[in-house]
């Protein structure tokens, strides 16, 4: 039953299995030949392919990343050289205003991008979101860093003319050299491409703008666009405008005509993507609703394997209790204690990975529990040099010994993601068999560098959770 046909008004699609039609509930319908979809697997990959695309880019390009590294100094001259090359280009930039404004050694991502400004007014628009939890004496007091974990802008949205990258990385030198991440290519998809030049336009309309200051004591200065009330000075009002913004665009895209739908057709497609968003402080939980959705659908039908990544392990309860109860195979892949980027670092957050180990221990004892440890298994990634930031999912059903399913995007299923921060992801379902093969080969490469998670491994001396550090990470869960 998994291959059989779909009615659609007054069209037969034959690529969509019937098994996942209950998704499309929930999120727009689009399609795609599997040919021109291209997982990378490697970070160096990830860049070559970044600014190679900048650079051909006639029309376009729009970028949603949390932070651009203060020292890209060879991204920026990639955009400028692109910029040069044709006056028809417009860049659209989309950073978190926390992240972003964040000074190291002098620069920040804010200043970098202030120089394309400056060359090209007319072409380049760079927006910076800032979360309406983070106001009054809360955003007066909270230093920098500790801010951030109020709520981001997380979306990772790589646009090129009529071509589209979804990832899990921002873009810094470690994304591009030794952090592991995902990313997919949605090659030659204008419809698709424009859903997120749309999207980004959307949350752009609601960010703060970057604007030449008006002199070297203040270089730069951000504004909201006309119309639209400040998170910052007017946090409930701003919340409700946002609301209704994201709705409509939800709403958009889901009550496609039968003449859009049709401008959506690929000839030859063999894949549905099915784009989802989950904007918690804006109580945008269409994302959720989904991955729900999927997993009922897993423990009906019981015979399914599914992958699950994260470099933070941090699952919402929800989550935890559908995992937990549905009948299928869990494998999990979350960071080791020295691939969590926060290993060894200054100040409090170096308490970072051993509350995720005290976070991944109680999950184990939960699987031990319930009677799971055959059909729930946890893994951690550990490649010496390397830190670990992968996110998603994939499927195998029944007996495949490829997915035919995966999510690729910015959420890592926890808390943070559901309830504080901005997060874009898609659901890939193909029956292209290239394109499962080449989705098997990234899910095996990831668990080439994977070690089992035993009650040994929380015995170990160097995994021993103080009881300082359990106490707050109760108390901060919904932070991480």
């Amino acid at each position: 039953h998994y291959l059989s046909t779909v009615a659609k008004t007054t069209k037969t699609i034959t690529h969509l299995p019937q098994v996942f039609t209950p998704l499309q509930k929930h999120a727009p319908t689009f399609y795609a030949r599997g040919d021109d979809i291209i997982p990378l697997y490697e970070p160096h990959a990830f860049y070559s392919e970044l600014k190679t695309r900048i650079l051909n880019a006639k029309e376009r390009v729009f970028i949603a990343a949390l932070y651009i590294g203060h020292a890209e100094q060879e991204l920026v001259e990639t955009l400028r050289q692109a910029l040069r090359r044709s006056d028809q280009l417009q860049v659209y930039i989309l950073i978190d205003c926390l992240r972003g404004t964040r000074v190291s050694k002098g620069k920040s991502s804010a200043t970098l991008l202030l120089s394309l400004i400056k060359e090209f007014p007319t072409q380049v628009q760079v927006s910076l979101y800032h979360t309406p939890d983070l106001t009054g004496v809360l955003k007066r007091t909270l230093p920098q860093r500790f801010n951030e974990g109020i709520g981001l802008m997380h979306l990772k949205i790589y646009g090129f003319d009529d071509t589209v990258m979804l990832s899990g990385a921002n873009l810094s030198q470690d994304y591009f050299t030794n952090r592991q991440d995902r990313y997919i290519i949605f090659d030659k998809n204008p419809t698709l491409t424009t859903y997120y030049h749309d999207l980004l336009n959307t949350v752009r309309s609601f960010s703060y703008q970057l604007q030449i200051g008006m002199n070297e004591l203040v270089p730069y200065q951000l504004k909201m666009e006309h119309g639209t009330l400040d998170p910052v000075i007017e946090s409930r009002g701003f919340k409700k405008q946002v609301h209704d913004r994201l709705v409509r665009f939800i709403q958009k895209y889901k009550q496609g005509t039968q003449e859009e739908e049709e401008k959506r057709e690929i000839e030859g497609s063999d894949t549905v993507v099915l784009p989802v968003i989950q904007m918690g402080p804006f109580g945008i939980r269409q994302d959720e609703k989904t991955t729900l959705r999927l997993l009922e659908i897993a423990h009906e039908n019981k015979d399914w394997t599914i992958d699950l990544t994260s470099g933070y392990f941090n699952f919402t309860d929800r989550y935890k209790a559908f995992m937990l109860r549905t009948q299928a195979r869990f494998r999990f892949l979350t960071a080791s204690p020295e691939a969590n980027g926060f290993f060894n670092s200054k100040g409090v957050s170096r308490y970072l990975p051993p509350a995720y180990t005290w976070i991944e221990k109680q999950f184990f004892n939960h699987i031990k529990r319930n009677g799971r440890e055959n059909d729930i298994t946890i893994e951690e990634y550990k490649r010496p040099g390397w830190t670990y930031h992968a996110k998603g999912l994939w499927a195998y059903l029944g007996s495949q010994t490829r997915p035919m399913l995966t999510m690729i995007g910015s959420p890592n299923f926890g808390h943070r993601s559901s309830e504080r921060d901005l997060e874009a992801q898609a659901i890939v379902i193909t029956q292209n068999e290239k394109l499962q093969e080449a989705l098997h080969k990234e899910v095996e490469r990831l668990h080439d560098y994977s070690e089992l998670v035993t009650k040994e491994t929380f015995m170990r001396q160097d995994r021993l959770v103080p009881y300082g550090v359990r106490a707050a990470t109760a108390m901060i869960k919904t932070m991480l």
